[in-house]
């Protein structure tokens, strides 16, 4: 049978990388005594994935897994025995059992991220919740530079092509926060510090940007 689990990624664990994600929830399946079915061939390894890798320095309170398991086991069986050998920071926070023959990866269709935007003065923050209304309206164009095989490749995007909408969750103080859905297709999606480029660009007077990934969506219902 296959799980398919959503995990959180926070604190100092936002700074490992996605291998190490890999080892850190192998370890913790081996812990557990879960019986995990792996790979054929010279150098076996676990039949477990992760859904679109999450950027380095990123906290996330939406992540994906899959796992094959060799045997049965309830969803919430497998939430308990993870969780209590997970580090802090790596939560396993839903799971279920995954029918569909597609692996869960390519069934993505877009990620959510959380930005907190700060300013240093009130008539600036009110500037940039009126601007966020019309964020979308114009277009943003940023050149992509790659080297490849000693050649360098450049391609130009328009950034706000990507994204699919904004919703503002709330205002603090002198930081205002808001969701971005950001598309995920077969040219791949933003990065995040493009993302922060455009905001920066398009909110003036912008100060320090948090971001957070707090979900992935999917074509198809994977739980």
């Amino acid at each position: 049978m296959k799980i398919v689990f959503k995990f959180t990624k926070l604190g100092r664990l936002k700074f490992i990388s996605h291998l190490d994600t890999m080892r850190v929830l192998q370890r913790s399946l081996r812990r557990t005594m879960i019986p995990v079915k792996y790979s054929e061939g010279y150098n076996p390894h676990p039949k477990l994935s992760i859904a679109f890798p999450l950027s380095l320095g990123i906290e996330s309170t939406g992540e994906y897994g899959e796992v094959e398991i060799d045997g049965n086991i309830t969803s919430e069986d497998f939430m308990d025995k993870m969780n209590r050998n997970l580090p802090e920071g790596m939560k396993i926070i839903e799971a279920d059992e995954y029918n569909n023959k597609k692996a869960v990866s390519a069934l993505i269709s877009s990620q959510v991220y959380n930005f907190t935007v700060s300013f240093e003065e009130e008539d600036a923050l009110e500037n940039a919740i009126k601007s966020l209304n019309s964020i979308l309206d114009d277009e943003y164009i940023i050149e992509r530079v790659r080297k490849k095989k000693n050649k360098i490749k450049r391609k130009t995007i328009n950034v706000v092509e990507y994204i699919h909408g904004v919703k503002m969750r709330n205002i603090e103080g002198l930081e205002m926060s808001f969701d971005m859905t950001i598309d995920i297709n077969e040219n791949g999606s933003l990065k995040v510090e493009e993302m922060k480029e455009f905001i920066t660009s398009s909110l003036k007077k912008a100060g320090r940007i948090k971001v957070k990934r707090i979900n992935l969506n999917f074509i198809d219902k994977v739980m």
